[in-house]
């Protein structure tokens, strides 16, 4: 039986499914074509970005969700333009395979310098020429909790909580009707997130090394990091329903476990989880205010917090129309994202520039957000980040210690060597 995912996911691939073929000639190109991996209430938020611009020409959304890495593979009249790039970190490798073209310069500076931070230009540049404009920035190193039910947990408040505290509170809540965290397990980069947050802060010159250099995935805090994911999985009912449940669920059903199911107290998650919170709280009758949001913690008390920063970039594909350019600039105008920000939430845009009314719980990432000094690994080193790799390995890793308490370290000896061999196999 085909399920509703592989259903979805069909139906969205069959605009570019048709493009690759070369006898067929679909497609207005009349229209600039925008590929995005958004859906739900994102995606209506993109729309009301292009619906406020001064767009130079008419556009068309191609929502392709986990599978936009085949927008840069698509031909014929129906292929995309313009990619909202999710890993940041294939530009360059998309660069030397010709799949990509320049993007206009001027859109990096202006009279007052650099509208990015510096981040973001090691990023999206290659031999000092712009190939990528940063168009959604995200923090993701938090933790949303309903401050409600932890006050009546009676577990304290957790701000200034170390990663054993929350491991603590796991074993405290396992079993009971409200567990600690919920996890997103169905989407890789949840997992994936999970890990790059304890793995820099347990050491961030590992973090460092494995982003920039040459990755060596066997070092010590690398086996100690996934000891730590396997204390906090392997709690025998740790998870709201257990960890079968947390395979089939996705990011926003954990930040709905918490806000309007009550499953959970809490749930690691970046600032984009901002308009699920909100219709979470609206659907089960209680106000913003039941919500906040806390750094993700440090691994010793008075070491610094985990800072990671992700987005999506836009591209240019090869054979981009020459009217891309002028939608991308508008696209990348400082106050462009404004009708997401303000109206729906969950967007920090990465132009030091744009001045919009953000909430109380972005306000202060918003804020900070050009100073937090580390991308995300896993999409700045891309295959090996993505589904075949970082992502198969730790969901492998949730399987074999989830629920069970096995032999922990055993798993992260197999999780570390399959992301050595899988490593060597793409260099």
């Amino acid at each position: 039986m085909r399920t509703r995912r592989a259903v979805l996911r069909t139906a969205a691939l069959a605009p570019l499914l048709v493009a690759c073929s070369p006898d067929v000639l679909l497609g207005d190109r009349a229209v600039v074509r925008i590929a995005v991996a958004w859906s739900g209430l994102e995606l209506t938020a993109f729309r009301s970005v292009l619906d406020a611009a001064a767009l130079p020409a008419p556009v068309e959304v191609v929502p392709l969700g986990d599978e936009i890495g085949t927008a840069l593979t698509a031909r014929g009249r129906s292929a995309p333009d313009i990619v909202m790039l999710p890993q940041a970190g294939q530009l360059r490798d998309l660069v030397s395979a010709g799949r990509l073209r320049e993007a206009p310069a001027e859109l990096w500076s202006g009279p007052d310098g650099p509208r990015y931070a510096e981040q973001w230009r090691q990023l999206c540049h290659h031999e000092d020429r712009l190939y990528g404009v940063p168009f959604k920035a995200s923090g993701k190193s938090l933790i949303w909790y309903d401050r409600d039910a932890f006050a009546a947990s009676g577990l304290g408040d957790p701000a200034g909580w170390t990663v054993d505290d929350w491991l603590a509170g796991v074993r405290e809540t396992a079993g009971t009707s409200r567990r600690l965290l919920a996890l997103g397990a169905a989407d890789g980069w949840v997992l994936t997130d999970l890990f790059e947050n304890l793995l820099l802060a347990e050491s961030p010159a590992v973090y460092r090394e494995l982003a920039t250099g040459v990755r060596t995935w066997d070092a010590a805090a690398v086996h100690t990091t996934f000891i730590r994911l396997g204390g906090l999985w392997g709690i025998r009912d740790g998870l709201p329903g257990g960890v079968g449940t947390a395979l089939t669920e996705q990011f926003a059903d954990a930040v709905r476990d918490v806000f309007e199911h009550r499953r959970a107290l809490a749930v690691a998650a970046p600032d984009f989880a901002e308009p699920v919170v909100r219709d979470a709280l609206r659907r089960s009758g209680r106000t913003g205010e039941a919500a906040t949001v806390v750094p993700f913690p440090s691994v010793r008390p008075g070491e610094e917090n985990p800072r990671i920063v992700g987005g999506d970039v836009m591209v240019l594909t090869r054979s981009a129309d020459p009217r891309a350019d002028a939608v991308v600039a508008a696209l990348a105008a400082a106050q462009a994202p404004v009708p997401w920000i303000e109206q729906v939430g969950g967007f920090l845009g990465p132009n030091l520039h744009t001045r919009a009314r953000y909430s109380r719980w972005s306000a202060p990432i918003a804020a900070a957000l050009a100073d937090w000094p580390d991308f995300d690994l896993s999409d700045r080193i891309g295959v090996v980040g993505g589904r075949d790799g970082l992502w198969r390995v730790l969901t492998e890793f949730l399987i074999t210690v989830g629920d069970t308490g096995g032999d922990v370290g055993a798993a992260a000896q197999t999780a570390v060597a399959t992301l050595g061999r899988f490593e060597r196999g793409w260099r």
